[in-house]
């Protein structure tokens, strides 16, 4: 089939190199335009537009992909259809029309239960213990178009965001080529049943506030949902030294009841949060790098009484 990939992050690297490696054919590359980035403002293509540019595809950069000279890129492609991954537009009916198949998303859930920005994320956040990828087509409406194939993935009992999206993007290529054998193969896609459907809104950094006045497991789902971005963030109030903003990378449910106030480390330096304890297993100091909750334990002289308080609170 001729294609049109359409993508922009490292989520859609592995679909990209799963087609370019494939028997179908690459036509042209839609991304997002270069940006501006690192301390001297240098302006950085994708990752995706580096990737079609190594090779030798022909790439569109472009701030919106509905406007006519992008609508005349699409058509001048001749594509049977257009692949969407992490491509940060929303393709009007002109743009998917311009493929014999009309365009076909990935995303990063079992839809319809996350439809969103941030799918991978609030599936930790929310506790679940499967995710998983969909294949659709697009719509008018965010995410809810009709459905070709999922495929399950069960979420380790450790696993943070930034690891899940790695195994979901890897999965999400062998996803995308098989529904596109079965799009060759006449198959059509399924609706959705939207009375099930779920969001996965699109993170904040203020999402980032970590406060231990909820049970213990819901403040582990925070620390491995928020890793890397935007973070679980709290000010550690030392009985010695000044207060350090840190970010928890992370975290496991501790045994036991809470025996202190939230936020506050027990004897064993356990966290009591409203319901249970928290074990804390990494901590990064702001400016610092990732380190051993027993180095830190060491490093900044850490005892029982001291405590963890909301971040905003110290602004």
């Amino acid at each position: 089939m001729r294609v049109i990939f359409c993508g922009s992050g490292d989520f859609a690297l592995p679909t990209f190199r799963a087609l370019a490696a494939s028997g179908h054919e690459i036509s042209g590359v839609v991304t997002q335009p270069p940006r501006r980035a690192g301390r001297g403002g240098t302006l950085r293509p994708t990752l995706i537009e580096q990737a079609a540019r190594e090779a030798n595809l022909s790439v569109h950069a472009c701030a919106n992909i509905n406007n006519d000279e992008s609508l005349a890129f699409l058509r001048s492609k001749t594509p049977d259809v257009i692949c969407v991954v992490e491509f940060g537009q929303f393709l009007r009916a002109p743009a998917r029309q311009a493929a014999r198949y009309g365009a076909i998303n990935l995303h990063g859930s079992l839809l319809p239960a996350l439809r969103g920005a941030a799918p991978v994320n609030w599936a930790i956040l929310q506790g679940f213990k499967t995710t998983g990828v969909t294949t659709f087509s697009l719509v008018d409406k965010m995410d809810a178009g009709p459905v070709f194939l999922r495929a399950e993935l069960a979420i380790g009992p450790e696993e943070r965001a930034g690891e899940l999206r790695l195994r979901l993007a890897e999965l999400g290529a062998e996803t995308m080529l098989r529904t596109l054998e079965a799009i060759q193969a006449g198959r059509h896609p399924q609706p959705q049943d939207d009375s099930r459907a779920g969001f996965a809104p699109l993170l904040k950094k203020s999402d980032g506030f970590l406060d231990f006045r909820i049970p213990a497991e819901h403040v582990v789902w925070k620390v491995r949902g928020l890793w890397p971005w935007p973070g679980a963030r709290a000010v550690f109030g030392h009985t010695e030294r000044k207060a350090q903003a840190v970010t928890i990378a992370q975290a496991r449910p501790g045994e036991g009841p809470a025996c202190a106030a939230p936020g506050v480390l027990d004897e064993d330096l356990c966290v009591s949060t409203a319901q249970g304890r928290v074990e804390i297993v990494e901590i990064q100091p702001a400016g610092k790098r990732v380190m051993s909750w027993r180095d830190f334990i060491h490093g900044y002289r850490v005892a029982p009484g001291d405590a963890f308080r909301l971040q905003e609170a110290a602004v």
